[in-house]
């Protein structure tokens, strides 16, 4: 069995605070036709956490909240920015990081920055040619990988995400808080999907224009 390392994810109630066991793997999976986007974040043996999108929200919004409903984190995508750019907070509203898409780029697939609360960047998260595994590493030192994020090639209506620590001191150090990991699953895999549901409607409409323009003709 894997060693179980202590990380703080803080999940508060009104008059104290918890600490949440992380391990040194965990997955991240959406939920199969769930009325609003979810995720379940667990490991082999337990729940952890659940991270669910708001409703009626000018950008996009995720909770994080820990198997009792308690919160543990929420993270909102910026309105004005180029790609993806997410603020997360804990519970009292302190900052716990962000993270930022870079978007001026042809290869790799995917590529973010990760933040900490100080606004130093303590980590990038580059996404493979094939779009199944992010390489958290070391800003400056790409050969010293943090964790890595994995999912299928093939994925069937839902994403499946299987987070490994490499490196617990820097999660144990709070260089990187592990929260940032899991929004950036999220984040990833809510884009591939409103990228897929817009590319959906522009075949459709294309299918709708075409159709129409032969009518014309006939």
């Amino acid at each position: 069995m894997n060693k179980i390392i202590f990380l703080f994810l803080s999940a508060f109630t009104l008059a104290s605070a918890e600490v949440t066991r992380l391990p040194e793997e965990f997955t991240i999976a959406e939920r199969f036709l769930s009325f609003a986007s979810t995720f379940d974040i667990n490991t082999a043996l337990e729940p952890l956490a659940v991270a669910r999108k708001r409703f009626l929200t000018l950008t996009t919004t995720f909770d994080l909240e820990d198997p009792n409903g308690l919160p543990l984190a929420s993270a909102e995508a910026r309105f004005f920015s180029w790609g993806t750019t997410v603020d997360v907070t804990d519970p009292t509203d302190q900052k716990i990081g962000w993270i930022e898409e870079e978007v001026f780029k042809i290869i790799p697939w995917a590529e973010y920055r990760v933040f900490n609360f100080e606004d130093r960047l303590v980590a990038m998260a580059r996404m493979n040619f094939w779009g199944t595994q992010f390489d958290i590493y070391h800003p400056d030192h790409p050969e010293e990988i943090y964790a890595t994020l994995n999912r299928p090639f093939f994925r069937c209506f839902y994403d499946h995400w299987t987070v490994q620590i490499k490196q617990t001191q820097i999660f144990e150090e709070k260089i990187i808080d592990p929260r940032l990991l899991i929004i950036l699953a999220i984040y990833q895999t809510d884009g591939d999907n409103r990228r897929r549901i817009r590319a959906v409607i522009e075949q459709q409409l294309r299918n709708d224009q075409e159709y129409y323009d032969n009518r014309r003709y006939e």
